[in-house]
């Protein structure tokens, strides 16, 4: 079994989305590998894909990619579709509600393991409502395979922990590939609201609308919700509704750059900005450091549970680095966090 598998395996979590920094960095790989250790074990699984993976050619490059692996007893939940274009043997349960461009996702239980192509919803209710469809077919633990631009697997109200997969085809050096994955990580270990009143204001005014701000009345918060704002014009029509007295914006969808900067010039010190989780954290490190250099802080409502970082030193470009290497510099530039390289790891023993 792979160190990361027992890692996994240890949280004690029902679901763990594995989630791309971009194409090539091994996402295949490492849900593969996690596939194949629970089949060792004997655990049933389920399997999931907030968007589409497991073709059989990388429709950018034409090269052959790996392709998802589904064991015997398996669960999947992909469109119709993919079904023919399955090697596996699977036996349909159930159509859920939910379409992709390939079709209404299907629910099936595999009878003969094989390789499988999945295609699913982007959004955090239907791959919530899948995976616990699945759990409750039999599976007992189900692996989300994600995308950096389809971060909906990694939300903490989806799945129990994240493994960021990140490689040499991130960045045209090592070491912006260090920096853009450090960035990310960054992103991702965002502290939750410390403040126990004014979260319960964020929750309490979220219930209500799009986004919220909360103005410091005493030692209490006056909640003002926001409806029928476009999320990403949210910037600008909150600022137009702050005063000196406005302690936090909370925005219930994406926070991009053009909003934070919009916040960075309300006063000299901007007032706290709260999103649900980091997965909704769409912001740029010249950005986002130069919010917290001014004294801002970022907080969510929602913790996400960082697991681990795995490692591809190949690009399919050709570009690539010597693995070892990659692999201690990677390490040292994100402790504490693990980070492994399944395939070298494997090679050596280790």
């Amino acid at each position: 079994m792979s160190e990361l598998y027992r890692l996994v395996n240890s949280q004690g979590g029902k679901a763990t989305a594995i989630v791309g920094m971009t194409k090539n960095v091994g996402k295949t790989v490492t849900l593969n590998s996690l596939v194949k250790d629970y089949e060792k074990s004997d655990i049933a699984i389920g399997l999931v894909s907030a968007g589409y993976d497991g073709e059989r050619f990388d429709r950018l490059t034409l090269k052959e990619k790996p392709r998802i692996y589904a064991p015997r007893g398996a669960y999947v939940a992909t469109a119709r579709a993919c079904f023919d274009a399955a090697d596996a043997d699977l036996e349909l349960i159930e159509v859920s509600p939910f379409s992709t461009p390939l079709g209404q996702v299907c629910l099936a239980r595999v009878k003969r393991a094989g390789l499988v192509e999945l295609a699913g919803p982007g959004s955090v209710s239907s791959l919530k409502s899948l995976i616990e469809k699945m759990l409750s077919f039999g599976a007992e633990h189900v692996l989300v395979d994600g995308a950096i631009n389809r971060l909906a697997s990694a939300s903490p109200l989806v799945t129990d922990a994240t493994i960021l997969a990140s490689g040499a085809s991130l960045g045209p050096t090592m070491v912006d590939v260090i920096k853009k994955t450090v960035f990310r990580r960054a992103l991702f270990i965002t502290s939750p609201l410390q403040d126990e009143v004014m979260l319960k204001a964020a929750r309490k005014g979220l219930e209500e609308g799009n986004a919220v701000l909360l103005h410091r009345e005493g030692n209490a918060f006056r909640v003002e919700p926001v409806t029928g704002m476009i999320p990403l014009l949210a910037g600008a029509q909150m600022i137009d509704m702050c005063n000196e007295e406005t302690a936090a914006l909370v925005f219930g969808g994406a926070l991009v750059d053009n909003t934070l900067q919009d916040v960075m010039d309300l006063y000299e010190k901007p007032p706290v900005v709260i999103v649900n989780d980091p997965t909704r954290l769409f912001i740029t490190p010249e950005i986002y450091y130069r919010f917290l250099n001014k004294g801002g802080q970022i907080s969510v409502l929602e913790k996400l549970n960082l697991m681990a970082v795995t490692l591809n030193p190949t690009d399919p470009c050709g570009r690539g680095y010597d693995p070892q290497m990659f692999l201690d510099k990677m390490a040292d530039a994100i402790r504490p966090c693990p980070v492994f390289d399944l395939v070298y790891q494997e090679e050596k023993g280790f």
